[in-house]
């Protein structure tokens, strides 16, 4: 399963520099003049058992006039990271180019609108993007001020992502917080006016049901934006609505429901969430909550029947956030704002009393929405959706965009023949995590340096078709490649899918023996293949035939295995398909 984990990391002006109108409001975005914390969870990452997945930071600036100085501090903090993981770095400027790319091939404004990073949902929809971009079957949804502690925190995240559990596919697993006392609940002092507005009461109800009790995986009503896992068939179906501006998390689930997928809560997959503390006034965060359950109560209420959508309601998701999505919400907004306003004359401050009880006034007649909530999602659904079909169409042009901040790897320019040329330390590197090449010393790799080169293809290119002289053998080092047969005899039957090859897989064993390709060959996402044409072969055979031989001994095993492996096919398709094509090995 390929994985993408993205992090988006805030960025605002340098510090002491004041907000100014038009600049992106988030809870605690890192001055540009200061470290944050993504270096803290980078290093936690360093203990994962596991590496083999894509790691994208999504840089969000709060304005464009720090972009470049955003760029610059996450560069120096990855470097000094030093992930073994394969690392992007997703900034804005790539995002405008990549909507370009899109709007050339037929984007509406309408579709654009949902390639920004304003804005929380916005930011959660292009971490969806990377990971479509990158042809991830999985995404993982990490934000930049936790921890890890479990060394195995990427394959459990996976392990029952795509199965059926309990007559239902698993399309997303939430994890959940730890907070820095090490506890589920959440780190609050609870005050009289919480009487009426009983939310972290609701929320330590249903964190007892679900996380606090077996089995380990069961169906939740809430999850945490970071810590989500998602399935493409998900992801790729379904964006977060750009117009609830808190929440997200809590509304992509609901969403999800609405178009009939399941999210299971593993109750051992937690994260170690230390945030900033909170400077809003309590009036705000109040009135931030109401406009969001406000909006999130339309939409369910606006539901209408349609022929492929489940419809919900806020008991499916009791304790919470079920609590507030029913017709009392109304008189829990007033109770509480009063209560808050008359704490706030207490303690002697006038301008947050008024605040308060303005909040009576906002969610009765700015909070609900003046249009069809649940329509304009289904709007929102549909562009995302032509989003996606259009990334897959322009996959080359967009993943080029990507690969040119792919910080694991140097700057590559192909020639024609789409080589390009791998350094010493590259080479080293590379062979060492491969376990064909385990039977080389480090002088031997060091000598092959000198006789191999690298071809990149980007995803759907052709690498070579059935026919074409086999000039070389090659072992994939990153990425996978699509093989079949074209059933020439029988032109009306479509192309005949034989077998991916993976990282370590050899192709072309046979080139000194003048074949040509039987199979056709294509990427089936970006893919880079280790390359010895057959007369650098023959050179190394003479001038290092112990390299030579043990290379010889390689390609016999892989042979024996593709023709161990393609008897096993033939006998299965001859049982059941009379016209089923004969299988070369000779690829």
């Amino acid at each position: 399963m390929r994985k993408t984990m993205v992090i988006p990391t805030y960025w605002c002006r340098r510090t002491g520099e004041a907000w100014r109108e038009g600049d992106a409001v988030y809870d605690h975005p890192t001055p540009v003049d200061q470290e944050g914390t993504l270096e803290r969870t980078l290093v936690s990452m360093k203990q994962f058992r596991e590496k083999d997945f894509k790691l994208v930071i999504l840089i969000c600036p709060t304005t464009p006039e720090v972009e470049s100085d955003a760029y610059e501090q996450v560069l120096r903090i990855v470097r000094r990271a030093q992930l073994n993981a394969e690392t992007y770095l997703f900034t804005a400027g790539d995002l405008r180019e990549i909507a370009g790319v899109l709007r050339n091939a037929g984007l509406s404004d309408r579709g654009a609108q949902l390639l920004s990073l304003f804005g929380y949902s916005n930011v959660r929809n292009i971490c969806l993007l990377a990971a479509s971009i990158l042809t991830a079957d999985a995404t993982l949804l990490i934000d930049d001020d936790e921890v890890f502690e479990l060394p195995d925190f990427v394959p459990r995240s996976l392990e029952f992502l795509g199965r059926r559990v309990y007559g239902d596919i698993v399309h997303g697993v939430a994890g959940y917080y730890l907070s820095g006392k090490g506890q589920y609940y959440d780190d609050v002092t609870p005050e009289p006016w919480m009487t009426y507005w009983d939310r972290f009461g609701c929320k330590a109800r249903a964190f007892d049901q679900i996380i606090g009790s077996g089995p380990r995986l069961k169906r939740t009503p809430f999850v945490f934006g970071g810590a989500m896992i998602l399935h493409r068939e998900l992801f790729e179906c379904v964006p977060f609505d750009p117009l609830v501006t808190r929440g997200e998390d809590v509304d992509y689930l609901i969403n999800s429901k609405m178009f009939g997928f399941s999210f299971f809560l593993d109750n051992t997959l937690s994260v170690r969430h230390l945030p900033q503390p909170k400077s809003h006034p309590q009036w705000k965060r109040l009135r931030e909550d109401i406009y969001r359950f406000v909006y999130q109560r339309a939409k369910m209420q606006s539901q209408h029947k349609t022929g492929n959508l489940v419809h919900v309601s806020p008991e499916d998701f009791d304790p919470y956030p079920g609590e507030f999505l029913k017709p009392d919400l109304d008189e829990k907004i007033y109770r509480s704002s009063m209560m808050l306003s008359t704490q706030y004359l207490t303690q002697g401050d006038t301008e947050g009393a008024m605040e308060a009880m303005r909040n009576v006034y906002l969610a009765r007649y700015d909070a609900p929405p003046a249009f069809d909530a649940f329509r304009a999602y289904l709007e929102t659904q549909a562009q995302w959706e032509k989003v996606i079909h259009l990334v897959r169409q322009e996959r080359y042009a967009v993943r080029a965009v990507l690969e040119r901040h792919n910080t694991s790897a140097p700057e590559i320019h192909l020639d024609k023949e789409h080589r390009r040329r791998l350094t010493r330390g590259e080479l080293l590197a590379v062979l060492a995590k491969l376990p064909v090449f385990s039977v080389f010393t480090e002088q031997e790799h060091a000598i092959l340096f000198d006789y191999c080169h690298v071809k990149t293809y980007y995803e759907h290119e052709t690498v070579f078709v059935s026919g074409d002289h086999n000039e070389e053998v090659c072992l994939v080092l990153k990425g996978r490649l699509r093989l079949v047969a074209n059933r020439e005899a029988n032109g009306s039957a479509a192309p005949l899918e034989i077998a991916y090859l993976t990282p370590g897989s050899f192709l072309g064993e046979n080139c000194l023996s003048h074949s040509v390709f039987r199979l056709s060959g294509t990427a089936a996402e970006f893919t880079e293949l280790l390359c010895l044409s057959k007369t650098k072969l023959k050179l190394l055979l003479e001038h290092h035939p112990a390299i030579g031989v043990k290379l010889l001994q390689c390609f016999l095993a892989s042979l024996s295995e593709k023709i161990t492996h393609t008897n096993e096919q033939r006998r299965e398709m001859a049982a059941y398909d009379y016209n089923a094509v004969e299988i070369p090995t000779d690829i």
